[in-house]
């Protein structure tokens, strides 16, 4: 079972998912190939970090060892 940040549970989160995830697509575009999950990623942290004041670890970094494409 994949880790996931316990950020992504509280109600503060919970209240802009929907949001942030317009954001990230708005920003890079809908998913695409090999690779999209990493930017995807990157772009969401950014987003949550900048505009939310919230630090939120990726799959990649909660799942250390686990390749994703």
């Amino acid at each position: 079972m994949l880790k996931h940040d316990p950020i992504e549970d509280t109600p503060e989160f919970q209240a802009i998912k929907d949001e942030v995830e317009r954001k990230v697509v708005a920003r890079i575009g809908k998913p695409s190939g090999m690779g999209y999950c990493h930017k995807y990623w990157y772009t969401k942290a950014q987003i949550l970090r900048d505009e939310y004041g919230i630090i939120w670890r990726s799959p990649a970094i909660m799942n250390p060892g686990v390749i994703f494409d």
